[in-house]
Order: C-alpha cells, then structure tokens, then sequence
C-alpha cells in the first residue's frame, strides 16, 4: 500500500514537472528557456550544498531511532545557514563564471533550498509510516509550482518564472511546519552522534552531486562556447528524456528486495526479470521518440524545431538511462555502494571530455553525442560491476524487445501521422508483438 501511494504522488509530480516545463518552453521561448535552465542548474549545484547526502539516510536513521530527527533536522539548519552565508559569495561567482543574471539565480537557490527542506521533511514522513502525508506535502509543492507557472502572476520572462519558483515553496514549508506541529515522540533506542551520521552521509553526498552536475556538463559547456540559445535547444531535449524516466526508477525500486533476497541466495531471477523489463520498455520508447521526434518538440513551442538531430541521438541514451537505473539499483541490491560514486564520477569525467571535443564545433548535436557516450561508458561498466553478482544477459531481452518493435517501427516510418495516433498506434503494435513473442515464455524474451 506504501509503495502504491508513493508510486502515484511519483506519477502526478513527474506529470506536473512536464506540464510546467511545456508551459515555460511555450512561453519563454528557446533562448529565454535557455538562460532559466541554466539559473535552475547552477542553483541547484550551490543549494545542494546544504544537503551533502543527509536526505539519502534519513529513513533509516528514523528507522533505528526517531531521536535522530531531532539531529537531522538541526543539521540541516545549520548547513542551510551556511550556505544562506557563502552565497554572497557563490551567487555572484557563479553569475560570472555561467553568464546570467544574479537575480533569478538567487530565487533558484531559494527554490532549490526551500526544496529541500521539503524533501528532507517529506522522507521523515515516510520514515514515521505517514506515507499520506508525505503525499501531500509533495503534491501541495508541485501543484502550487505548477499554478503559479501557468498563472504568470509575476510576468512570463525568466524574472517573473523566477519568482513563481521561489515562491511555490512557500506552502509546502508551511504545511511542513504543521505536520510536525505535535512533535514526535521518541523511543528507547539511542540516536546517532553527529560525526556518525557525517560519515554515513558524505559518500551518499559525494555521489548526489556528482548526479547531479553529470546530466548538466553538456548545459554549461554549451553556455561557454554557444549561448543560451543552444542551451535552450539542448535543455528542451533532454527534459523530454528526463520526463520518461520515473517508470524504470520506479520499477527498479520496487524490485529492490526481491533482488536483494536473491543475491543473498546467488540467484539471478529478480534481478533479470527487472533488468530485462526496463529493457522491454525502453526499446520502443527510444525508438517512437527516435521516429517521431520532431512532432514531439512541437509540443514544446515555436524554435524547438532545430532539435530534432539532438533528440534522435538522446533517444539512444534514453534507452541506456533506462538500463542504468536498472543496474544502479542492483549493486544498491548487493550492497556494493562504495563503487557508486566512482561510477557517476566515470560519467561526469567522460562527459567533460567529450563534450569538451564535441560540443565547440557541433553544438547541441555534439552535447546529445557527449550525452549518449557518457551514459554508454556507464552502461558498460555496470554490466561488469553486476555480473560479479548476477550473471544479467543483455542480448535475450534487448533482441526480443526489438524484434516486438518492428510493426511499430514499420507503421511510424512509413505512415506520417499525428503524434497522439502515433503513440496509440505503436503502443497496440508493440504490445501485440510482444505478446506473442512472449508467448513461448518469459525466459526466451530475457524476462526470467
């Protein structure tokens, strides 16, 4: 029932994360939606900073003993008031180094701070067995987002959408506040020491910042050698990806402890029916947004056009993104976590690299290369590091899941039809192919 709850409210905020950024790419346009996306990931960078892992351990640090709340929640405080602090120093740095505004960067970084403080109460929540709550605090933050985007009350530039950003976390904290306004009572178990609950954070901060510049390298390299504009044509690409992702993240936590219970016993079941389920619906994502690529950046306004090339080749990176959730959540599984920051690191140094040779004579077809490439290297070095836990076979599901695309690949490239038939039409294709490919088992299509 937990898992359900919280499956939903991760359904309905990813929609209206999608319903927000179409909002914003209509309205801004690309160069403007450029110049925001930017000041959303450098402050997003800077307010992490007041995290640093502590939000990945808060459910079992509650688990053990809720008075370890009372620890987080003050150190928290503590490193949000410092980074409150380095901002006068960081902001404008920062405003140098990317070339925008300090303004909206300064209400990003209070978004992305009150953000946090939201999802750091949120998990609490979740840790006390309050997943309703959790729920709703989470909704009330997305929705009051989304209303204050769609409304404009502050204007339609990047200022105005600044602002609404900044402000939408005003209700979230506020309802926060009196979710928590009768205290928790605490148990009998002793609570961690500080330097106790540092030491089991700070890997999981290292890898969390390191997630986080890895998908935006290719923004900034774009910023220093193109201009907003082009990072408005490669932003608006990859936020169609990101918004396909929940569904394998989703998938591959919930298949957590079956895959754990399996690597304890040395079988391999879970864990390639998981990886061979994402791999069964990644295929056909990556190619129907391959194929119908420049009829879904209409959806994302006038301009966006020019990102076709750019879309096609990040929908090769979609399918490896889906893969990688998929492994990650298998060595978390096994326990081998000591190598996850290593490898998002991997990522993040060959993302650089090749971007860095990529990106200034080819621009956003050159970040969507350093994109792929980088989430290929990854892919490659999960598949080894999870094999020494389960022997996972690549070829079975990914040969079957294409061959169940080919009605759908045949239909979306000879046919030229809206995208909402497209979508209906290779869906039925797809699901018809597969169930008969399936029906000579589950094992034969890498599901078992």
């Amino acid at each position: 029932m937990g898992s359900a709850i919280r499956l939903t409210a991760e359904l309905v905020i990813r929609t209206s994360s999608i319903i927000a950024t179409l909002w914003l790419t209509r309205s801004l346009g690309v160069t403007s939606f450029g110049t925001f996306l930017l000041a959303l990931s450098t402050g997003l960078v800077i307010a992490e900073l007041c995290d640093l892992g502590l939000n990945a351990i808060v459910v079992p640090l509650v688990v053990r003993s809720r008075r370890n709340l009372r620890t987080i929640f003050l150190m928290k405080a503590v490193m949000s008031l410092v980074v409150v602090a380095l901002c006068a120093i960081l902001v404008p740095l920062a405003s140098t180094l990317v070339g925008i505004a300090a303004g909206p960067l300064i209400l990003c970084t209070l978004h992305f701070l009150g953000a946090g403080w939201i999802e750091t109460v949120g998990t609490a929540l979740r840790a006390l067995g309050r997943r309703v709550d959790e729920a709703v605090l989470l909704l009330v933050f997305r929705f009051t987002l989304v209303a204050l985007v769609i409304l404009s009350p502050f204007g339609a530039g990047v200022d105005g959408a600044s602002r609404a950003y900044a402000l939408s976390i005003g209700p979230a904290l506020f309802l926060g506040a009196l979710l928590f306004r009768r205290g928790v009572q605490a148990d009998d178990a002793a609570g961690a020491t500080v330097s106790a609950i540092v030491r089991q954070a700070v890997p999981m901060g290292v890898n969390g910042y390191l997630a986080i510049i890895s998908t935006r390298v290719e923004l900034f390299l774009l910023q220093i050698f193109h201009g907003e504009h082009v990072v408005g044509l490669f932003g608006g690409a990859v936020r169609i990806v990101e918004s396909l992702l929940t569904l394998p993240t989703a998938i591959a936590a919930g298949a957590l402890p079956s895959v754990a219970r399996d690597v304890v016993r040395g079988s391999r079941g879970a864990a390639q029916r998981t990886f061979g389920l994402v791999v069964w619906i990644g295929v056909p994502a990556a190619l129907g947004l391959a194929l119908c690529a420049p009829a879904v950046l209409v959806v994302l306004g006038p301009g966006f056009a020019d990102a076709a090339t750019p879309l096609r080749i990040l929908s090769a990176a979609l399918l490896l993104c889906f893969s990688n959730a998929a492994l990650f959540h298998l060595l978390i599984a096994a326990g081998d976590t000591a190598l996850v920051p290593r490898l998002t690191g991997l990522r993040v140094a060959v993302a650089a690299v090749v971007g860095l040779v990529l990106i200034p004579s080819f621009g956003a077809t050159g970040g969507a290369w350093s994109f792929t490439a980088a989430e290929l290297v990854l892919f490659a070095a999960l598949i080894r590091r999870a094999r020494a836990h389960a022997e996972i076979e690549v070829a079975r599901p990914l040969g079957s899941a294409l061959l169940a695309c080919v009605p759908m690949v045949l239909f979306l490239w000879l046919g030229r039809f809206s995208l909402p038939v497209s979508i209906l039409a290779g869906v039925l294709l797809f699901a018809t192919a597969g169930a008969a490919i399936l029906r000579r088992g589950t094992e034969a299509g890498g599901l078992a």
